[in-house]
């Protein structure tokens, strides 16, 4: 389904164009209030409904979570239903995390950018999840760094990766990580079509346990 006019602002097209990250905060803010309408009926993203079902697969319902770079909370959202109840939640969009504290799925929503530190204390989450940020133009590989800071030992790190047009360095940074004995893979999932709109675009589901 093509988007429709009163959606034109959350057209993933429009976030893959940015030029520059305040051009990228910019656009994601004027677009926080058609996003989830838009990304549910009209895009057809499903990366969030995939990486909820590795979530309740590996992660257990007490576990206390980070929600990074969770925009609208489309991803807590189906968290909350399925039982977590202690989660927190990070953007670089005051609009797109405004929307999410809305829904009060979170315990804490605060405005950070993947890729910088993180305004968390060490080893606080038994599990932090990604979901959409690890695309073309957005999140970097060094976000690495600080989710695996903030996540104890023998936590989880969880997040979608585009696979058809993988990012810069996000294969050389995982498999440094595991030399350098920092996390070890758990599941690494098949691709799958994340966009309806756009059924060349495929993401996979990844998991590792923090060393």
């Amino acid at each position: 389904m093509p988007i429709r006019h009163e959606h034109a602002k959350a057209d993933p097209k429009v976030f893959y164009g940015a030029k520059d990250q305040d051009t990228l905060v910019e656009r994601y803010d004027e677009s926080a209030g058609v996003y989830d309408a838009a990304m549910t009926d009209d895009v057809g993203w499903t990366g969030h409904i995939e990486l909820a079902k590795v979530v309740e697969r590996h992660v257990d319902k007490r576990t206390r979570i980070c929600d990074a770079g969770a925009g609208t909370g489309l991803l807590g959202e189906l968290l909350a239903e399925a039982g977590y109840r202690d989660m927190s939640a990070n953007d670089l969009s005051p609009g797109m995390l405004e929307v999410a504290r809305r829904k009060r799925i979170y315990s804490h929503c605060r405005v950070m950018e993947l890729g910088k530190p993180l305004g968390y204390a060490n080893s606080v989450f038994g599990a932090t999840t990604a979901c959409g940020v690890f695309t073309p133009n957005h999140a970097p590989a060094s976000s690495f760094d600080e989710l695996l800071r903030i996540t104890r030992a023998g936590g989880l790190i969880l997040y979608t990766l585009r696979s058809d047009e993988e990012p810069p360095d996000f294969s050389a940074r995982q498999q440094e990580l595991v030399d350098a004995g920092k996390w070890e893979l758990v599941k690494a999932g098949e691709p799958f079509p994340s966009i309806a709109s756009e059924p060349h675009i495929r993401h996979r589901c990844w998991v590792w346990r923090v060393l």
